[in-house]
């Protein structure tokens, strides 16, 4: 498994605050770390659109299109367990007047837990071939966050004692002793779902994959996973003399 580390350091604009702390000044600095990991599950968001002139009609489409969808990804592989509904909507759209209704329209969005990042594209295929009709979104995640969080924090805290002895050394100074005050300032890593026309599909997982298949279908072999990013940061505050 690949693991990338990537040590980032911010001055604090008070890094030499002449508070005096049992009558010693103090250095406050910030340390920050970023760790880049594969994802090993996915988590992708589809929407079943359907118009008609008739609300009943698009509901029974609409439902059918649902139905044919969940039971293709189940089929390739996607357990009932990680496939909820996660938007539901009806409404009707006007013609120009605004008083005479031109069509009917509901919509469904489905969320799905894949644990196998590598089925991705065969999942959207199935799902898009099935009757989606939208792909919202699509979030690469660790299932070890928690692991990597825990690494990235100390990896955050080794830089930030680091660069108290750089900046310290670099002034003439000296740290006195451990610091006397350390503070988590915060973490990147986590994810939350639910998008499309319902909700913000805006986790904190990065990745570079974009996807909006709109009327058309999946590309196929077009998707680089890459590496998802885990992120802390440390606020440390030291004794000097």
């Amino acid at each position: 498994m690949r693991l990338l580390a990537i040590l980032l350091f911010a001055v604090s604009p008070a890094a030499f605050a002449q508070q005096p702390l049992f009558g010693q000044q103090q250095l406050n600095v910030n340390g920050e770390a970023e760790i880049k990991v594969p994802p090993d599950q996915v988590v992708m968001s589809l929407g079943v659109e359907v118009h008609s002139k008739s609300l009943a009609a698009a509901r029974r489409e609409n439902d059918s299109r649902v139905r044919a969808v969940r039971a293709a990804v189940t089929q390739v592989g996607i357990a009932q367990k990680d496939i909820q509904t996660d938007f539901i909507q009806l409404g009707m759209q006007y013609e120009i007047d605004g008083v005479t209704v031109s069509y009917y329209y509901t919509r469904k969005a489905i969320v799905l837990m894949l644990h196998d990042v590598s089925r991705m594209e065969e999942v959207l295929s199935a799902a898009v071939d099935a009757g989606a009709t939208h792909i919202h979104g699509v979030v690469f995640q660790t299932s070890k966050l928690r692991e990597y969080r825990d690494k990235a924090r100390a990896l955050a805290v080794q830089a930030a004692k680091d660069k108290a002895q750089d900046l310290a050394a670099a002034a003439g100074l000296k740290l006195v002793n451990t610091p006397i005050g350390v503070s988590s300032a915060s973490y990147g890593g986590g994810s939350s779902y639910g998008s499309g026309w319902g909700g913000s599909l805006n986790g904190q997982l990065s990745q570079n994959v974009s996807i909006d298949a709109g009327s058309g279908g999946a590309v196929q072999g077009a998707i680089a996973l890459g590496l998802i990013s885990v992120t802390a940061s440390v606020s440390m505050t030291f004794a000097i003399q």
